[in-house]
């Protein structure tokens, strides 16, 4: 069972599934419906999920203050003290969840440095541990910041001293300037900079893009916002393509687990094809003579053994040993115990999910 369970609007999958990655990226285990087809089991693992998880992630956009599945799945989440809401759109919370502290994450592109986040993750671990959700005035985690109010740049609320702070939309504001108070007394003004993506890929993230459109496998597009979660391709791949993905049966080539070198024995070979008699007049020639049997034999061996399945790229890697020779009234015969190894893929089917 997961540690999260996401309830939210399937109109905003796409949205959402940022918030998803960006959780598993934290560390934590999510469950989210996307992608089970609907039915008696679809209801049965909701509510197995849902009575197993350890935080309850409700997410209010427009679509889902009014969903009655999303709020009572929210409800359980709040009976337990296990609910961590999170808003998308400027919404404000169904009625019974309005007191309850939310995260905003209506601007959040992806960056995992992102204040926003760093409370949304914040308030996530401490539910989980048992403890009450801090206010936005706790330092936010990684910056060791706090906050003086700026009202009129950030649209924050104060109440009270050291009160909870509210983050509001930045819709058009590109940067924004806060106080910081140290504990000096002094006050140090930072920049907080919304992330915006690159105007074109570099060459490492436009190899990665288009190795996944070639495989359409999901691990390898979840590469891509691990790697480049500003990049270019990154909100392309959150909001269109990650949303699409379902499980598949796909043909795969795997190399198998192979015991070690195979042995067998050759000698040095009496008699040519033709049948005449052959003689080794020195202990390299008929050494040679015994190696080179050797090999025909382990490469028939091989191209018996994969000629029986479906495979390819085989790959005879060979051991040669030294030759134990003797000498009989002048001519020489010798024999080799070399070993080796048949290598090779072979096709089989695995479970895996693809996208697109």
């Amino acid at each position: 069972m997961a540690d999260i369970f996401i309830s939210y609007k399937k109109e905003d999958a796409g949205r959402v599934v940022r918030i998803v990655e960006g959780l598993r990226q934290e560390g934590f285990s999510v469950w989210w419906d996307h992608g089970i087809a609907p039915g008696s089991s679809w209801d049965q693992a909701i509510q197995r999920e849902l009575d197993a998880s350890k935080v309850v992630v409700a997410v209010w956009s427009e679509q889902s203050v009014s969903a009655p599945w999303v709020k009572e799945e929210a409800g359980v989440g709040k009976t337990r003290g296990a609910l961590v809401p999170v808003r998308i759109d400027d919404v404000e919370p169904p009625l019974g969840f309005g007191l309850i502290q939310f995260a905003d994450l209506m601007d959040w592109d992806g960056d995992i440095e992102d204040p926003h986040w760093d409370f949304f993750i914040e308030s996530v671990r401490a539910v989980m541990d048992g403890k009450p959700m801090a206010g936005l005035e706790k330092p936010a985690r990684k910056r060791k910041m706090s906050f003086l109010p700026i009202a009129a740049v950030l649209g924050l609320a104060v109440i009270g001293v050291g009160g909870i702070i509210g983050w509001n939309a930045l819709n058009s504001v590109d940067s924004v300037s806060y106080d910081r108070a140290n504990s000096d007394g002094t006050v140090t003004t930072s920049t907080i900079s919304r992330s915006t993506a690159p105007s074109q890929p570099s060459e490492a993230e436009e190899a990665m893009f288009r190795k996944a459109q070639e495989s359409t496998l999901k691990t390898d597009y979840q590469d891509i916002i691990r790697s480049f979660p500003q990049g270019f391709y990154a909100r392309r791949v959150r909001e269109e393509i990650l949303p699409t993905c379902t499980g598949d049966m796909r043909d795969v080539w795997r190399e198998p687990q192979l015991p070690p070198g195979q042995m067998f024995r050759a000698i040095s070979p009496t008699e040519d094809l033709a049948g005449n008699t052959l003689t080794y007049d020195t202990e390299e020639a008929a050494c040679t003579a015994a190696q080179e049997a050797w090999s025909r034999d382990a490469d028939r061996y091989c191209r018996a053994f994969t000629g029986s399945m479906e495979t390819r790229n085989t790959r005879l890697g060979t051991t040669l040993a030294d030759c134990e020779c003797q000498d009989v009234q002048g001519n020489w015969w010798c024999l080799t115990d070399s070993t080796y190894t048949c290598r090779y893929e072979m096709k089989t089917q695995e479970y895996v999910e693809v996208c697109g």
